[in-house]
């Protein structure tokens, strides 16, 4: 840029920048090269770092993003918790509220487990008892006793 150019330095950054001329401006730039050469430099410039503070924005915002996940999870873990101490209490409450059997009625029932009829004796044979125990090592199914030599 020429010294007379000099005068032009601070118009063309800011047309760059707003991306409006002035008349004047517009009439310097169609006679001089270098100046609109200057212009179009620093308009090529103002792009990149404008691209690069957006990358630099959505980068910031990612770490911003990252950032709110710890909180999200130890929500999530919290709600967790809170649900099975819930449903724990809830099976604790309802096995105390379950209804109790009387006692009357509970002896009845277990009577009429047991109960036998009447034609069940008919059924019985005479080794079935024997056959319900079961000897230990070196008894006998039956109860005789048995001679020693001491004994003979």
């Amino acid at each position: 840029m020429k010294s007379a150019c000099e005068k032009w330095k601070d118009p063309l950054r800011e047309a760059a920048l707003t991306g409006a001329t002035a008349k004047d401006l517009e009439e310097h730039l169609r006679s001089c090269a270098k100046c609109s050469a200057e212009l179009d430099e620093v308009r090529a410039r103002a792009a990149r770092l404008d691209f690069l503070s957006r990358v630099l924005a959505a980068a910031g915002a990612a770490r911003e993003g990252k950032r709110a996940r710890p909180w999200r999870v130890w929500t999530l873990a919290g709600a967790t918790a809170v649900v099975a101490v819930i449903l724990m209490l809830a099976a604790t409450l309802q096995r105390r509220t379950a209804r109790m059997i009387p006692r009357d009625e509970l002896a009845a029932a277990q009577k009429l487990a047991e109960w036998r009829a009447p034609s069940d004796g008919l059924l019985v044979t005479p080794g079935q008892e024997i056959l319900r125990t079961m000897p230990r090592l070196g008894e006998s199914y039956l109860n005789v006793p048995l001679k020693t030599d001491e004994e003979e």
